[in-house]
């Protein structure tokens, strides 16, 4: 092997690999650097989706190749959006380019890229010129529908009957890295199937095959583990407020102890730790003194080690990262602000019909029955990030994968977290939603209690426990002269059904009704409380 004539080239190679999940190509990416070139690598974005903070990913990385001494070209890939199941309207991608290209400069600002060092280019300007249709039409005739199909898998959206369309788009994909005329192509690792398409296929037709550098992909902060738009608490938009950021973060999926797939963390390895090292700054997780004290971190290693060992709890970890979150889209708020003709135009406010007129109030006497009483299963708890008595919990009650609630529960005091986790319960589900501490609350979960003497307090709090075999969905059955479940139930009419509801002498649960005792059931059985002769709220 020649002697290298570069002696930088490890720690170019070093940079330009750092953090990625994957990369192919690495003996030419390696050849090269040895021989003192500087790789061209594009990074390209179809211009549909509403740029989020997931963004700051590549950013970051784009940051790692210029400092390796790479020449970096963003595609603002217009006419690819057109082409995944027509996306947006042409005139609409219009504007939704010039808002990428607004947005996605004032990020690389944010990470203290040089805008002068790279090339910004947009489909449009070279993908309808004669030499760039008559490669496609070349690579055309030497795939197959299943080549593109499959290559596409991951990235375009599938549908049973496709678009021509869509299978164009992997070979437009791949075109694009000899047309730009780079070394190396770099995206999310869910471009794997169109890279290694690219490398099969570009010297079918006479040309090289490129160096291919894969992002990992940075999980949401829902349970789903995906930033989606159709999930607006999975991800952090450019023009949520400082209220919205904490909101996300206090209600985001976080296992104590569990490091995979946690989105918090994932932020903080691949965005907000290459903020801290470059301003040289510790991570400080703020805690109160009768907690342990505040946590300082020097590194994103030492973090991840002490939540795997929970040491470091997800309700101390939500607001310090959800602080670190709100220093890097303020100044990206603002300039959005400034510019909200951009934004109107790229993704303007669908007009809604008129809301229909309220309904009005039940007229019927409240009942057991006018409450929307389900089982649920608490699928996720976790103290509450702003009070210390209560617990915020991820509930299914059978509404659909993603669609569980979450609801705030005083019962720290009375029932331990571990015997809360995968627990049956019984869930009033039309409740109007009730912000506490910061925490939106779609619900309330029933429990039996004890009061003290004067009534103001709680002595002993137990759950109300589904029968056996219960499963979330169930609901309650009630005589039929109760009535049906209020559309939303209100605070009124729900005390004076309270005031009717106990555990008898054998722990069952009941409702109080013309001198009669009615149980709590379901088609599985009736529902009880370790608690006997208590009240039930």
């Amino acid at each position: 092997m020649e002697p290298s004539t570069n002696p930088a080239w490890e720690e170019q190679f070093h940079l330009m690999t750092r953090d990625l999940e994957e990369w192919v190509g690495e003996e030419e990416l390696k050849a090269m650097l040895k021989e003192g070139k500087h790789p061209k690598i594009y990074w390209g974005t179809a211009t549909t989706g509403k740029p989020h903070f997931g963004y700051f990913v590549p950013m970051s990385k784009i940051a790692d190749f210029l400092q390796a001494g790479c020449e970096v070209t963003i595609l603002f890939a217009d006419l690819h959006g057109f082409l995944d199941n027509m996306k947006s309207s042409w005139e609409l991608l219009k504007h939704r380019t010039a808002y990428y290209e607004f947005i996605i400069k004032e990020m690389l600002k944010v990470c203290n890229v040089p805008l002068d060092k790279l090339k910004f280019v947009r489909g449009t300007e070279y993908q309808l010129g004669e030499k760039y249709t008559l490669d496609m039409y070349k690579m055309a005739a030497s795939v197959t529908t299943e080549h593109t199909t499959k290559a596409g898998a991951e990235v375009v959206k599938q549908v049973k009957n496709p678009l021509m369309s869509s299978l164009l788009y992997p070979i437009l994909q791949a075109l694009d890295e000899e047309h730009l005329g780079v070394d190396c192509q770099f995206g999310g690792v869910d471009q794997r199937k169109i890279f290694m398409f690219a490398r099969e296929h570009l010297p079918r037709i006479g040309y090289k095959k490129r160096i291919h550098l894969m992002n990992p992909l940075v999980p949401g902060l829902g349970k789903s583990g995906k930033m989606s738009s159709s999930e607006p608490l999975s991800k952090v938009d450019f023009d949520d407020d400082d209220k919205a950021i904490a909101d996300k973060f206090s209600q985001a999926y976080s296992v104590d102890g569990q490091v995979q797939g946690n989105g918090i963390l994932a932020m903080l390895k691949y965005v907000v730790f290459r903020r801290l090292e470059s301003a040289k700054r510790a991570f400080v997780v703020k805690r109160d003194a009768k907690w342990g004290g505040d946590l300082v971190f020097n590194s994103y290693k030492e973090i991840e080690e002490a939540f795997a060992a929970k040491t470091l709890a997800s309700v101390d970890l939500k607001p310090a990262v959800a602080a670190e979150i709100m220093q890097l889209v303020k100044p990206l708020r603002d300039a959005i602000n400034k510019h909200t003709d951009l934004l109107n135009a790229a993704y303007p406010v669908e007009k809604k019909e008129a809301a229909p007129a309220p309904k009005a109030a039940p007229t019927t006497e409240a009942t057991i029955a006018s409450f929307d009483v389900v089982v649920g299963k608490i699928v996720h708890v976790e103290r509450h990030p702003n009070a210390d008595s209560l617990y915020v919990e991820k509930i299914d009650i059978g509404e659909g994968e993603g669609k569980e609630r979450t609801i705030i529960s005083g019962l720290v005091n009375f029932v331990p977290i571990e015997q809360m986790q995968n627990r049956l319960v019984l869930v009033i589900a039309n409740l109007p939603v009730k912000t506490m501490r910061g925490v939106a609350s779609q619900g309330m979960v029933f429990a039996a209690s004890h009061k003290s003497e004067d009534g103001k307090t709680s002595t002993a709090v137990a759950l109300v426990d589904p029968p056996a075999g219960s499963k979330p969905g169930d609901r309650l059955q009630w005589p039929a002269e109760l009535g049906v479940a209020d559309p939303e139930l209100s605070s009124k009419r729900m005390e004076r059904v309270l005031k009717k509801l106990k555990t008898n002498d054998a722990g069952v649960a009941v409702f109080e009704h013309k001198g009669a005792e009615l149980p709590f059931t379901t088609a599985a059985g009736v529902c009880t409380s370790t608690l006997k002769n208590g009240s039930v709220s």
